[in-house]
């Protein structure tokens, strides 16, 4: 077992290494490395977007020997990014391979989990859920390990994991029912139908491994940060509220399902419905249920208001379980039809990726503008900028400030902060996507009535809210805001 595991690792970390992007690729993965270097700089645990505590403390490690040489967070954080994405295949196939009893089930899995697109691609630009799938995955098999082995232990440590998780990426909340689910593990028939549940599930030693580090680890981080988070998520619904869920069924779930059939081959969904009956008619009800459950989730990631591909990567294991479950059984019949199937499917979904990672392995289009940015303003230049405001503080050295979008009487105070600006005699500029957050051009009108806007330029980028599927290229200008000439 020990060849298949270095093979899985290996072929998704050197790929990894090999399709590296040119450099943090979004808004998240460029605060986590401010929040890591800050940490360092000053001494005290800094967050990152919405908090993420988990995510800074595993990359404050991963960024150490960096920093010891004088490095920024860049690179560290794509490494980062690497690793655990080849790290959280590795334990897929512990995990499936410890539920099943069947090693070329878990190598199924794992492989085609490897090359899913939207999966793939966010893990090449220091983006969080390499490491958060990693950690619930790692979670996922010591508590079925844990249970197996009577090891109260490996199940306390498999709680504070899930919990962990959370911390890394707050919608891994979504998962805890799957813990919960896979510790209770009953036994189910279905003629008769019955479900039996094991004695020593609600013995008080194995409740209290599995319950009392999460709710310790959750409480904490709840009361800490995390209440805010899930009360805006929640409540919050203004025009810049990036995600929010939407009810059931939405019109972005319709884009999720496309989204699934554009990455996935459709012949993967053929076995995977086969294999829900293969599984049922084999009477591992309980399983089946599991991962049918699991599936379920899609209802919540592809329903959010800021709804992106790269959130369906947890749907997709179940059903690589499913369709892995008959593969496994046609490959002991089949070797040479079921190999040409998974090389189809790999293949498929390395020809739907490969574009996007060998283009951005050369040019990343924040960090190129950023750079052009740093090139064209002064050292003490004010950029206004919105999403792309990290991206310019990190790469192009500038400070930036964003202007507000909820209230009149608040714009014509920053209308006044830049003119106090400019008096001072410090240089001003604007950044085209800056006007993304002005859905009434509202502030486009009054800007333009108090001041002149010079277009200094322009260079090619690339949108990167969605952008594990396709481009979106644009050209980001930049102007240079002066007050009204008088004739």
């Amino acid at each position: 077992m020990r060849y298949i595991i270095i093979l899985l690792f290996l072929l998704n970390f050197i790929l990894g290494l090999s399709f590296i992007n040119e450099g943090l690729f979004h808004y998240d993965s460029v605060l986590l490395a401010q929040a890591v270097e800050k940490t360092y700089e000053k001494g005290l645990l800094q967050p990152s977007s919405r908090g993420r505590y988990g995510a800074v403390i595993i990359n404050l490690i991963i960024y150490y020997p960096f920093f010891l040489f004088g490095q920024n967070a860049d690179f560290a954080l794509r490494f980062s990014s690497v690793l655990f994405h080849s790290l959280s295949i590795v334990v897929l196939f512990y995990f499936i391979n410890e539920l099943f009893n069947d090693r070329l089930l878990a190598f199924f899995v794992s492989l085609l989990f490897s090359f899913t697109p939207f999966y793939f691609v966010p893990n090449t630009y220091g983006k969080e859920h390499g490491l958060s799938m990693f950690i619930l995955l790692l979670s996922l098999y010591l508590l079925y390990a844990g249970l197996n082995k009577k090891s109260p232990i490996l199940v306390s440590i498999s709680s504070f994991l899930v919990a962990f998780s959370t911390t890394v990426r707050e919608s891994m909340l979504m998962a805890i029912p799957l813990y919960f689910l896979l510790y209770l593990k009953p036994e189910i028939s279905i003629r008769p139908f019955k479900v039996t549940f094991l004695q020593e599930r609600f013995n008080l030693k194995w409740i209290s491994a599995a319950t009392v580090p999460l709710i310790i680890v959750f409480c904490f981080v709840f009361f800490i940060y995390l209440r805010s988070e899930i009360y805006n998520y929640i409540f919050i619904t203004n025009y810049a509220t990036t995600v929010n869920f939407t009810g059931l069924f939405s019109k972005f779930l319709l884009q999720a399902l496309k989204d699934l059939f554009i990455s996935i081959p459709v012949l993967m969904f053929v076995f995977f419905l086969l294999g829900i009956l293969k599984m049922i008619w084999d009477k591992k009800i309980f399983i089946s249920l599991f991962f049918i459950f699991w599936l379920l989730l899609i209802f919540y990631f592809g329903n959010q208001k800021g709804y992106c591909p790269r959130y369906l990567e947890i749907i997709t294991i179940p059903v690589y379980v499913f369709a892995s479950y008959v593969l496994a059984v046609l490959y002991r019949k089949s070797k040479s039809i079921a190999i040409c199937i998974i090389i189809y499917c790999i293949a498929y979904m390395g020809i739907v990726m490969y574009p996007l990672l060998i283009f951005r392995h050369h040019y990343n289009g924040e960090k190129q503008f950023a750079l052009y940015v740093n090139e064209k303003t002064e050292p003490n230049a004010i950029v206004i900028a919105m999403d792309d405001s990290p991206f310019i503080e990190y790469y192009g050295k500038r400070k930036t400030i964003t202007y507000p979008i909820d209230s009149q009487d608040k714009i014509n105070n920053f209308i006044k902060r830049i003119d106090a600006y400019l008096n001072d005699n410090a240089p001003v500029y604007l950044i085209s996507s800056s006007f993304s957050y002005d859905a009434g051009g509202n502030f486009k009108k009054i800007l333009s009535e108090n001041f002149d806007l010079t277009l200094i330029g322009k260079k090619l980028t690339e949108d990167y809210h969605r952008p594990e599927l396709k481009f979106q290229f644009y050209y980001e200008q930049l102007f240079k805001v002066s007050p009204v000439r008088k004739d």
